[in-house]
């Protein structure tokens, strides 16, 4: 075949399974986004509820990747109730968050393990190791969305845990000002900023909770589970205890700010202290070559010409 078409078929190709992938999870993400806790926006309908997803049947990709996802989603419960937790921990409480997610874990293993047996026929000839190439990349589609998953969680949780020390303020300031810890909740569930914070995502779901008869300490116990983080969980913690204790609550509020505050602080320096190492490796292997040849170029071409000068009198 001529080296032209088979350049240009092989362009087709990759930019078809590229465009194909984007349009996924452009088409994935929004719907799955929908069915996450978020504050209602301010002037839109008070008839709408973080705790109400659609029972409508899915339709078009998000209906494939549903149909894909019950057939491939763990039996046991121990199983769905894994990936129940890694879910809530990224932020997506919908009831179908799940099959989406295994169904599209189950269509990036057949498109991406797919694609070098296609290739193949495309350019007809028979590639080299073509199972275990196929295999290893359908094994890469399968795991991505779960290497996707893994660096939402964490960067959802860091987010958390930088907004705890802020929250811990705005509460202890409401609750010193004389309001219950329910309504100092609530309130601050309501900043502005609530729309893009998850902390504050998960407050307001928690207070609406208290609200709707859940008891405290067991809205608080989901609020820590929720979020997946051992600094919540222990603020947390320390509510549920002063609450049965009765010992004032603005002073433990107060201790646990400074105390936040200051794990705030020591996570910045810990930061700056690993940057200078951060930069080590790109700096040795990027930088250094350009200076050793802007540096020593005009000496090896003096050396070399010098050389060549000498032989030539020989």
């Amino acid at each position: 075949m001529d080296p032209t078409i088979v350049v240009v078929l092989s362009f087709v190709i990759v930019a078809g399974f590229t465009l194909l992938i984007g349009i996924t999870l452009m088409r994935l993400w929004p719907a799955v986004r929908a069915g996450r806790l978020a504050g209602t926006a301010a002037g839109a309908s008070g008839d709408a509820s973080i705790f109400r997803w659609s029972d409508a049947p899915e339709s078009g990709i998000r209906g494939i990747l549903h149909h894909l996802g019950r057939s491939a989603a763990p039996r046991t419960e121990a199983g769905r109730s894994r990936y129940r937790s890694k879910l809530a921990w990224a932020g997506y409480h919908d009831p179908n968050a799940l099959l989406l997610f295994v169904g599209a874990k189950v269509a990036l293993a057949l498109l991406v393990g797919s694609g070098y047996f296609i290739y193949g026929i495309t350019v007809q000839r028979v590639l080299p190791n073509l199972f275990a190439v196929s295999l290893g990349l359908a094994a890469a589609g399968f795991f991505l969305p779960d290497f996707w998953l893994h660096n939402r969680i964490k960067a959802r949780r860091r987010e958390i845990v930088h907004a705890l020390p802020d929250v811990l303020d705005m509460l202890t300031v409401c609750v010193e000002a004389g309001m219950g810890f329910d309504a100092a909740v609530t309130r601050v569930a309501e900043q502005p900023e609530a729309r893009s914070s998850p902390l504050h995502q998960e407050l307001r779901r928690t207070s609406l909770e208290v609200r709707a008869g859940r008891p405290r300490a067991e809205a608080l116990r989901a609020l820590g589970e929720r979020t997946g983080a051992q600094e919540v969980k222990a603020v947390v913690g320390a509510f549920i205890q002063t609450e049965k204790l009765g010992t004032p609550l603005g002073k433990t509020l107060r201790i646990h700010a400074e105390a936040a505050r200051v794990q705030r602080r020591h996570r910045a320096e810990e930061r700056a202290h690993l940057a200078p190492l951060k930069m080590l490796g790109p700096t040795v292997f990027f930088l250094f070559p350009a200076f050793f040849l802007v540096a020593l170029a005009p000496s090896l071409l003096n050396i070399l010409a010098l050389l060549k000068a000498i032989g030539g009198t020989r």
